[in-house]
This record gives C-alpha cells, structure tokens and sequence, in this order.
C-alpha cells in the first residue's frame, strides 16, 4: 500500500507538465497572435513542427529509460536532466517584445525553436515520471488513486499558473481591459512559471527516491533490432491502439476547445480579468471533485463505463451555454451574472474532462501490463511515452486547428482591431457544436476497449508466474 503522502511527493511532479500545458493551451496563442502580431497559421505551423519532433523523441525517450541501467533505476537521472532545457526555454518562449520590431519569419522561428526545446525538456523528465507512476503498484484500483493523484496536482499547477495570470500579471487597467492585451507582463508571466516547473522537478526527485529501484529486474539492452521488435509488439496491441487513436481525438477536440477558451472569454463573454480569475476556483473545485471520487469509483465500475460517461457529459454541457445565450436566455455579457449561470456547466464539464484523465493515465498502466506479457519485458516507458506525446498533441494539435479555423473566419491578429459580431459568432460555433461533434470519434473507439478488472487480475497472475 503506497501512503498518501508518497503519493503526493510523487504527484508534484506533475505541477510541471501542468504549468507548461497551462501556459501552452490558454496563453501561447494569445500571446504571439493577439500580442505579439504572429500570424495564428505560422504560430499554428510553429507548434505542429514542434510536434513532430515531439513524435520522434518521445517514444526514443521511453526507449531509452526502459533501457536504462543507472545506481538511481530507470527513470530517476532523466528527471534532472530535463530541468534546464525545460525551464530555460519556457522564459525565452515568454521573454520575446513587441517592441523588438521583428520580421514575421524572425517571430516564427523564435517560437518554433523555443516551443521545441521546451517540449524536448519536458519529454526527458515527464516520460519517466509518468512511467514510474505506474511501478509503483500494479494494483488495479490503486494505480488509479496514484495518477488520481498526479492529475489533481497537474490541475493545481495549472490553476496556480493561471491565478496568477489573471490576478497578478494580467490585471485589467485603463489601457488594456482585459489585461492580457497588455505586452508588458508577459516575461515575468514566462519567468515565475520557469521558476514552478523547476521546483517541482526538484519535489518528486527528492521525494521518490525511494522507488528509484521499483522497475523491473529484466536487464535490455540497446540491441535496436530487439528494440524495433519489441516496440512493434507493443504498437500492434489492440488495447494499446485503442487507447493511442482513442485519446488522440480527445486530444484534437479538447486542445482546440481550450486553446480558443481565451478568445471566447475576451471577445465572446466579454469577461474582465477577475473574473475568469474567478473561475479558477470553479476549476480546482471541479479537479478536487475528479480526484476525490475516480478512485472511488473504480472499487465498483470498470474503468471504461467510468471513462466513456465522462467523455459524453464533457461533450455535451458545454455547448449548451453558448446557445441559451445566443438565445438571449441567460445573462448579459460581461456581468458576474453570467458568471454565477456559466460557474455550474463548467464545475460539470471539468469534473468529467478530469476524470477521464485520471482513467485514461490508470488503464494505460494495465495496458502495459499486457505489453509486458507479450513482448517479455516492462515498456512502462514506451507506453507513457504515447500517453506523454498525446498530452502534447492535446495543446499542438488544438493550437494548430485553433489557428487555422482562427485564419478561416479571418478573425484579425494584433490588440488593435476587434472582431466582427459575425466572426465572434463563427468563433463561439467552433469552440462549441464543433468541439462536440468531434468527441462523438473518441468515444466510439473507447467503448471497444477490453481490459476489465477480471482480465488484467489474469494478466498479473501470468506475469507472476513467468
């Protein structure tokens, strides 16, 4: 039984990944597009080159640290390792002036290198992270409470960064309303969450020692034929692509609705900064909600029945909204009136997008589980590698559709010019109807997904006995 507070100290780490996915899904665009003036199609075209490095490294990552034979284990001398590319890049990502009067090229290969570099330091500390997580136990309904655990931290880390977005760097003031507009804050908006990212790297490093050695005791070599092999047992494997091609459209749908949530607040709500402040607690509540009762949840219901009830509620509520107030059903825009009639769909939409997160990351470690039956070594580190790479497409993916339908309806770039009534509308229709029309895609994948708690008790009990 692994305790609470181990669990925690290892949950910490993901403070990381959720400052960086923060900052990436609800401000990058905004920032290079609306601040900055990069066209949306090259910041979009910035972000998709960076993903596919990111589609080589990841899986090399996992590679290697499932590879590794280190005094510290598997994972433990990766988590270092990524700490200076990560955070380094994600200030200089941030630190970029308006004032600089740089060519759109310049501004362009400024965010692609800085976005790469920042995604290519994540990679070599979240990739063992997350593959450690699941060695900490193979327990079917304790290994959800531990990445019950890592979500929620991911999500406070996110809300953390984003509290003090809004309540710190981005206050509203005479000139700029909302203060997001406002150039100035952005390098120390970059800077503090550098600084967050480091500290936590620094927390479940220092506080998981002790499972350094949790990995499995088979010793693989770097031979890259054994490795080309073993990497094509895993990526036939039905469940494994079930849940890859599964949590892929999740990724596009989920990534666009977020990476145009600042839009929508700024030009469709018409939400000052304290207010979508405000909703930060409606966020953590929603998380907390998530981590509080997935576990709970999986003592009785398998995780499929959990994750496929989550996927059509997030779909569903938030849509609904938007069209009561086209209607003019609910409050004006702008007012804390509207804020209290939306506070309810977005609690009831979180709650879900949490946690099907949560069983997303604990069946992916029974999936490894039956990889490692097949394939007669542990590839915690391929598997979570996938699981790290969709992560990343869930902000690359939802930033490059984001700026290419932001192009189409010809929504304008820079501080200074506002949008048209009708292409505030368009915006409102793809972050809404658009959005859950996709996740219709995901949840029929899902719903063929066979690893129940009878199957993987089987494949433990084989894996005992090899």
């Amino acid at each position: 039984m692994i305790q609470t507070k181990e669990k925690f100290l290892y949950a910490s780490g993901a403070v990381a990944n959720g400052v960086k996915t923060d900052g990436f899904t609800f401000f990058l665009l905004f920032f290079y597009s609306n601040v900055i003036g990069l066209s949306p199609a090259l910041a979009s075209l910035a972000i998709f080159i960076a993903l596919l490095i990111d589609a080589f490294t990841d899986p090399v990552m996992g590679a290697i640290s499932d590879r590794t034979n280190h005094r510290l284990g598997r994972r433990h001398p990766y988590f270092l390792l990524g700490i200076i590319p990560m955070g380094l890049s994600y200030f200089m990502l941030f630190s970029i002036q308006s004032s600089w009067d740089l060519t759109q090229q310049q501004l362009f290969f400024w965010m692609l290198a800085f976005t790469a570099m920042t995604r290519l330091g994540m990679t070599v500390f979240d990739v063992p992270h997350r593959s450690l997580g699941s060695e900490m136990s193979r327990s079917y309904a304790e290994r959800t409470s531990i990445f019950a655990a890592r979500e929620m931290f991911g999500w406070a880390g996110g809300l953390f960064n984003a509290l003090l977005a809004y309540t710190v760097f981005f206050k509203d003031t005479p000139e700029y309303i909302p203060g997001t507009q406002n150039p100035e804050p952005w390098i120390y908006f970059g800077m503090t969450g550098a600084i967050l990212m480091c500290i936590s790297v620094l927390i479940t490093y220092f506080g998981t020692l002790k499972y350094s050695n949790s990995s499995s005791n088979i010793k693989a070599s770097f031979n890259l034929k054994l490795i080309i092999s073993q990497i094509y047992i895993a990526l036939k494997n039905k469940s494994f692509l079930i849940f890859f091609f599964g949590y892929l459209f999740i990724a596009v749908g989920w990534g666009l609705n977020s990476s145009l949530q600042l839009y929508m607040n700024t030009y469709f709500w018409e939400f000052k900064s304290i207010m979508i402040a405000a909703f930060l607690g409606i966020y953590a509540l929603s998380t907390l909600t998530a981590f509080l009762i997935v576990p709970r949840l999986v003592l009785h219901i398998e995780k499929r029945s959990i994750l496929l009830i989550a996927i059509a509620i997030a779909a569903l509520i938030p849509p609904i909204p938007i069209f009561l107030f086209l209607n003019n059903l609910i409050p004006d825009s702008g007012s804390w009136n509207l804020f209290f009639t939306l506070a309810p769909f977005i609690y009831i939409a979180n709650t879900c997008l949490s946690s099907s997160a949560i069983v997303r990351e604990s069946m992916l470690g029974d999936i490894s589980d039956e990889v490692e039956l097949d394939s007669k070594i542990g590839q915690q580190g391929l598997m979570y590698a996938s699981s790290s790479l969709i992560g990343k497409l869930n902000t690359g993916l939802g930033i490059l559709v984001a700026g290419l339908a932001l192009e189409l309806i010809g929504f304008p770039r820079g501080s200074e010019v506002l949008p048209t009534s009708d292409q505030v509308f368009n915006l409102a229709m793809v972050q809404g109807p658009f959005v859950a029309f996709l996740m219709i895609i995901p949840f029929g994948i899902f719903s063929l997904y066979g690893i129940d708690r009878k199957k993987h008790e089987n494949i433990l009990s084989k894996l005992e006995v090899r």
